[in-house]
């Protein structure tokens, strides 16, 4: 059976993904009440776990045991560049240890998963200059797997820029049949062509960390990047919302949100109301040398989407042609398309509530691809051994 375990589980879209692939999740672990009402909604009761990581290392019977695949989607806000930048040292991100605490148990009774799937912001390979994904890395190599850790972007599956790192540890046996592994299987020289000829899924901060580690257990799986998306910002939009709505900006809201833009966006949004075609933008307020800019994105891709801890937080829509121009918050439906998820799909009730279900999500699509590319194959190749 392809099972797995759903650690930091939030709304469930790692599930979502692989569910889509045919996984079948066991046991889903998060300590957010509002995101377990959401999982339950949409996916059941029966195998959720409401509580914190930590908890669990004293109740190690309450997870599985011999599972196939751990994925955890942990905390970023001590790892983004918005965050506290405490690296895996801070509260939040630091639960990560608490899964690595977990997986040692499990490596002692030999009831250990064969695949671990972390996923989190690109700030993860740079925190602590680094030494945060080494330590990580040793880790696991400690726990007799190898590691592969590549980058994916949404905006190669959505309408959305979303960089993300994906680190995947395989275990020793079934990594030596799967994975090209570094310094044993092919030589050096040959390992590094293969690792460099996609750098868009492994780029020069990742190739870094392993040229200043290469004795750590390095593996490599043999795939391509995807095809891009066609998948535009037009595609997402709740056409459902009129003219009329009171979701529209009032006039003296839009015209300082105008007057927060630099002359040069100012002149993209006149270009765009200038268009006889209905086009549509997106802007995010910065603080730029102590002043808050309001900064207009017109390539048919909205920016990452947050968690709205702060009015800044929450992306803002412009639609503008014909000679006119509106204004309105993105909403959680177009959130959630973004994401790649479907409309089907039971968001909370409460507007800032279905913000944060899908400002720290994963692009479901993505998963969808790792499952395709990398966690199916690994699964079939052990079923065949059996």
């Amino acid at each position: 059976m392809k099972s797995f375990l759903e650690f930091f589980a939030g709304v469930g879209l790692i599930r979502e993904g692989l569910s889509a692939t045919g996984w079948e999740c066991l046991l889903a672990n998060d300590i957010s009440e509002d995101k377990r009402d959401i999982y339950v909604k949409n996916f059941g009761e029966d195998d959720f776990l409401l509580g914190n990581i930590w908890d669990l290392i004293s109740e190690p019977a309450l997870v599985p045991d011999s599972v196939f695949l751990y994925t955890a989607s942990f905390p970023c806000s001590d790892l983004s560049v918005a965050g506290s930048q405490a690296g895996l040292q801070g509260s939040a991100s630091g639960t990560l240890n608490a899964l690595l605490q977990i997986l040692s148990i499990k490596t002692k009774c030999n009831t250990h998963p064969k695949v671990i799937l972390l996923e989190n912001v690109s700030g993860f390979l740079t925190s602590n200059n680094g030494d945060d994904v080494v330590r990580t890395v040793k880790m696991f190599n400690d726990l007799d797997y190898y590691v592969d850790i590549i980058e994916l972007d949404a905006i190669n599956f959505s309408a959305q820029s979303r960089p993300r790192s994906f680190l995947i540890a395989v275990e020793s046996d079934l990594a030596q049949r799967n994975m090209e592994i570094k310094c044993s299987t092919i030589g050096a020289n040959k390992w590094w062509e293969k690792y460099e000829l996609y750098p868009s899924l492994r780029p020069g901060k990742i190739r870094k960390i392993i040229r200043q580690n290469e004795s750590l257990k390095w593996g490599l799986f043999d795939i391509e990047p995807s095809k891009p998306s066609s998948m535009r910002l037009k595609d997402i939009i709740d056409q459902s919302i009129r003219t009329n709505s009171s979701l529209w900006w009032v006039d003296d809201r839009k015209t300082r949100l105008f007057d927060q833009m630099s002359q040069g966006h100012k002149i993209k949004l006149h270009g765009m109301i200038e268009s006889q075609k209905t086009l549509y933008g997106t802007v995010y307020r910065r603080m730029r040398n102590g002043k808050s800019m309001a900064e207009l994105r017109t390539d048919g891709f909205s920016g990452c989407l947050r968690t709205p801890k702060g009015g800044s937080s929450k992306q803002i829509l412009v639609e503008a042609g014909g000679g006119d121009w509106k204004v309105r918050l993105l909403m959680p439906r177009e959130y959630a398309r973004l994401q790649g998820l479907r409309d089907s799909f039971i968001l909370p009730e409460n507007v800032t509530k279905g913000y944060f279900a899908m400002g720290d999500a994963v692009c479901v699509p993505i998963i969808e691809y790792i499952a395709e590319k990398i966690l199916n194959p690994l699964y079939s190749s052990l079923a065949e051994e059996v």
